[in-house]
């Protein structure tokens, strides 16, 4: 027995240090051999043998105390321990393992702990769309984006659970990125998730590989980074790169959209709730209390202070289920109105919310974020106007010219756009709105309560008299939008940089001295104000650098301005002034001055331009000042072409001869834009940018050829005689003119004639209320004659028969869009020139026609419309046909063989049902075709 207990002895120790082994391994994540468990097994089993013996031997001990032994048990035991003995040389020799545990088998993945999503609610419908993409085999990245507390990782918890029930993927794997994390924390929270064995101080290198060959044995996996704040490598972690050939995805939720382009993800973007769904989450939260008599209008109140977001929803209406005191809800109510955000968990939403805005990478862009908060709740911002304030106050004047800063201004807007602190909601060209939710809006103003700048913001709530008392640290101070009629008092704000007063029935400001405390200021709006007289206090702030009077309709009085020396704009536009303010020679530093709509100005000074060195903007448009290079009682075009540094001009001439002066100067070669008309008539369409308007002028014999600067890109011709466009606009046929409008040209019969290469690049070509107009083309058109026409429009020219001969439809391979509207003599949408020249109108059903690229047709009240086209179209490019009032028409020019497959839509009004109904088909396939896209409908848009 001396020799099997000292065998056990090292048999047990040798089992007691692979369990450790076996321990710290489960530890990692890994799972030990099937080997070990055997072998673990049987020395269990030995130990419970010898056990037995041990027992057996005390037994035998105890019965025969001072008795003759039993021989016949004791040899029996002696073989027995023989043989353990055996077994345990055995298990001792068998128990050298190389390795205990082999790498964990992953299982597909595990089910979160979510909150479910409502069918066909915003949350359902983006759920669905970012499904889509992950089972969609091109798409390999999906960036899911919004802002803090929209709903990101719900969404994402929910399709995770939703996959983990599927055989899509082999593995689901979700790592919370969250904030601040660098490359090798992130490779510290993979290495985790895997269960991969990472030792403290190990080679970037082996762990990139460990967690690339980790993922490479998971096959077809689905990675979602849930949290993510910045962009980095794939191949820097050791993430294998999603293709077609492994199936493997990865879906990251992020509040930039910067991360997602950075890691070319297909973006998704995470919009807040309807007001329905937001209604039926807080009554989710809150309970049957939100239900009860007397609360449930405050609790509806309390759900849109919530402003959409599921995260505010969720936790102020846990906050308030339960309370019955209407009292309590009333007071919630107050607390959101007043962005106090002191409901119980509003401060939980609020630190979510910060830490975007904490994350802005300097101080400039988080202090023209906290600008935008000097706007009314939900209300639109228009982006100019806005970056115009961040450089008058100075955040981003460091630029060499305003257009430089100007951009800039758009560079920052954009990076609050992709972070989610701002929502662009309209964008048009140069004219960009965005808006800020209002909870975004709530933590920007309390921000500004805390920490500098700080502001008072009493924006859009209605008040009708201004404060008594302004802080005297305040930095920026908004009243905008409210019922003010009469500011009074001396405000002691030497520190203030903003004031925005814009949009108050503001009529009085009193004392004169009112702005004497304010010698910091350097922003006033005033715009839209009912002011009659500025104080004389305005002429003391001395580094004030931007006076905004714009729309104020009543101003009559503006005292000198001659120590305004600071000043970069001055906005006067749409006012009644009659002259401009004294003292303007002095604003040498003046970089926009806008007189639009000043239909009062009667002159404009001498020497004024000239004294203006850093002039960059003069809109004049709509002005009663028109610049001539004749006039002897104001200043002469000449001041304006000789300025050096103008980039955006806007003004009117009073005849065309000025107008030839400024373009022979070549001073417009200079600039990023200009609007200039000539005549007193002024066009009803929206002004482009590059356009020239020329209005009541003879355009006919050399004298009056019209020469226009090679970069205009709009031309307006209005009331004027001229024999044919190219005769007008020969000078622009290598030019970059887009768009072309023709209205009210009484005596023009044609628009082109005998192969004018007429304008080759134009896109747009409108043309109105022509009544003498026969033919687009006299003769044969130029195989480059409006060569990239898109859009052509035709109203109200009553002489024309037919809108296109067919030799120049078929040279229009560009274009995309016709309308005709009210051309009471036109016949004939395409025509055959021979039919053209001999009135003949011969059968051509069986020749066809491939205008490739037109979508649209749009044909409105053409009471002798006969025909479309003699010929079979095939538009296969087409996608709407609106009819009005063409009461003539037999038959659409389409045929079975050739139907339009990309046709959407075939508008008819509605009282026109029987037209539709005695229509010609060449076949019932055809009618077929054309009827299941039908609808008769007053909205002919």
């Amino acid at each position: 027995m001396t020799r099997l207990r000292t065998k056990m002895e090292a048999l047990t120790s040798k089992a007691e240090d692979i369990t450790i082994e076996v321990n710290n391994a489960e530890l990692h994540g890994k799972t030990h051999r099937k080997e070990v468990s055997n072998w673990l097994e049987k020395v269990r089993s030995i130990e419970v043998q010898v056990s037995n013996i041990e027992k057996k031997l005390e037994e035998q001990n105890k019965c025969w105390d001072g008795c003759m032994p039993n021989y016949y048990l004791r040899q029996k035991i002696s073989r027995m321990s023989l043989k353990l003995i055996i077994q345990a040389d055995e298990l001792i020799a068998d128990g050298k393992f190389e390795n205990v545990s082999l790498e964990q088998q992953a299982v597909l993945g595990c089910t979160l702990p979510t909150t479910s999503i409502a069918s066909k609610t915003t949350a359902d419908v983006t759920l669905e769309a970012i499904l889509h993409c992950i089972l969609n085999t091109e798409m390999r990245i999906i960036g899911v984006y919004g802002m803090g507390g929209v709903g990101k990782t719900t969404i994402m918890m929910n399709i995770n659970n939703r996959l983990i029930k599927t055989t899509d993927f082999d593995h689901i794997i979700w790592i919370t990125v969250s904030k601040d994390v660098d490359v090798n924390r992130f490779q510290r929270r993979i290495a985790k998730k895997l269960k991969i064995d990472f030792k403290e101080g190990e080679d970037d290198d082996d762990t990139k590989s460990k967690i690339f060959s980790a993922l490479e044995r998971r096959k077809k996996f689905l990675l979602i980074l849930d949290d993510k704040w910045d962009d980095f490598p794939l191949d820097k972690v050791g993430i294998p790169n999603p293709s077609e050939e492994n199936g493997c995805k990865i879906v990251l939720t992020t509040r930039d959209l910067r991360v997602c382009r950075a890691m070319r993800a297909h973006a998704v973007k995470v919009k807040v709730l309807s007001h329905e769904e937001s209604w039926e989450l807080f009554k989710k939260n809150a309970g049957d209390v939100a239900l009860s008599m007397g609360i449930e209008e405050l609790a509806k109140g309390v759900t849109r202070e919530c402003c959409y977001l599921p995260l505010a929803i969720i936790t102020v209406g846990k906050a308030m289920c339960g309370v019955n005191d209407v009292r309590v809800w009333k007071n919630a109510l107050k607390e959101l109105q007043q962005s106090n955000l002191e409901v119980k968990g509003m401060d939980d939403v609020f630190v979510q919310l910060k830490f975007s805005y904490t994350r802005l990478r300097n101080s400039e862009l988080k202090s023209c974020f906290l600008y935008c908060s000097l706007y009314p709740e939900d209300h639109e911002i228009h982006c100019e106007r806005l970056i115009e304030y961040w450089i008058c106050e100075g955040i981003i004047d460091k630029r060499e010219t305003r257009d430089d800063n100007m951009n800039k201004g758009h560079a920052i807007l954009d990076e609050l756009i992709k972070v989610s602190m701002l929502e662009e909601i309209e964008s048009i060209g140069d004219y960009k709105v965005v808006k800020m939710h209002d909870l975004i809006r709530d933590m920007a103003i309390r921000i500004t309560r805390m920490e500098s700048p700080r502001s008072m913001i009493k924006a859009g709530v209605q008040i009708k008299e201004s404060p008594i008392e302004w802080p005297t640290n305040a930095e920026r101070i908004s009243l905008t939008l409210n019922d003010i009629k009469v500011l009074s008092g001396q405000p002691n704000c030497h520190h203030l940089l903003t004031l925005l007063l814009q949009e108050n029935p503001l009529e009085k400001i009193i004392p004169h001295s009112y702005f004497n405390h304010m010698c910091s200021l350097r922003v006033l709006d005033l715009s839209l104000t009912r002011i009659k007289a500025l104080p004389e206090s305005i002429s003391n702030l001395k580094n004030l650098r931007a006076l905004l009077l714009w729309n104020c309709k009543f101003l009559e009085e503006v005292p000198s301005l001659s120590e305004l020396k600071e000043l970069r704009v001055l906005d006067l536009a749409f006012t009644p002034i009659r002259e401009l303010p004294s003292g303007m020679e002095a604003m040498v530093k003046l970089q926009r001055l806008n007189l639009d709509g000043t239909k009062e100005l009667r002159v404009f000074p001498i020497g004024i331009i000239p004294r203006l060195s850093f002039l960059e903007e003069l809109t004049m448009y709509q002005s009663g000042w028109k610049w001539s290079s004749m006039t002897t009682e104001g200043a002469r075009i000449e001041e304006i072409a000789n300025s050096t540094q103008l980039a955006n001009l806007e003004i009117n001439f009073t005849d065309l001869s000025s107008f030839l002066y400024l373009v022979n100067s070549g001073n417009w070669q200079m600039m990023k834009n200009f609007r200039l008309c000539v005549g007193s008539r002024i066009s009803r369409y929206y002004r482009y940018n590059l356009s020239i308007e020329i209005n009541s002028c003879n355009l006919i014999g050399e004298d009056n050829s019209l020469l226009l600067p090679y970069n205009t890109r709009w031309l307006y011709i209005t009331s004027c005689e001229f024999i044919s466009l190219w005769n007008v606009t020969c000078s622009l046929n290598t030019s970059q003119l887009c768009g072309c409008v023709l209205s009210s040209c009484e005596k023009t019969e044609f628009l082109m004639a005998n192969e004018e290469p007429l304008l080759p690049e134009l896109k747009e070509l409108k043309m109105e209320n022509m009544p003498e107009l026969l033919a687009l083309c006299k003769g044969i058109p130029s195989l480059d004659a409006l060569k990239s026409l898109e859009s052509l429009n035709v109203v109200n020219c009553h002489k024309l028969k037919y809108l296109l001969p067919v030799r120049l439809l078929q040279q229009l391979r560009c274009l995309k869009h016709i309308v005709v509207w009210g051309c009471d003599g036109m016949e004939e949408i395409v025509a055959e020139e021979e039919e053209m020249e001999k009135g003949r109108n011969e059968d051509k059903s069986n020749m066809t026609m491939t205008p490739s690229q037109l979508r649209t047709l749009r044909i409105f009240k053409l009471p002798n419309l006969k025909s479309i086209s003699s010929r079979v179209l095939i538009c296969n490019a087409l996608e709407t046909i609106i009819i009005e009032k063409c009461c003539e028409l037999k038959k659409l020019p389409f045929c079975v063989h050739n139907l339009p497959s990309a046709l959407k839509q075939i508008k008819v009004s509605t009282d026109e049902k029987e037209l539709w109904d005695t229509l010609e088909w060449d076949h019932p396939q055809t009618e077929a075709h054309f009827q299941s896209v039908l609808k008769f409908t007053n909205d002919l848009r």
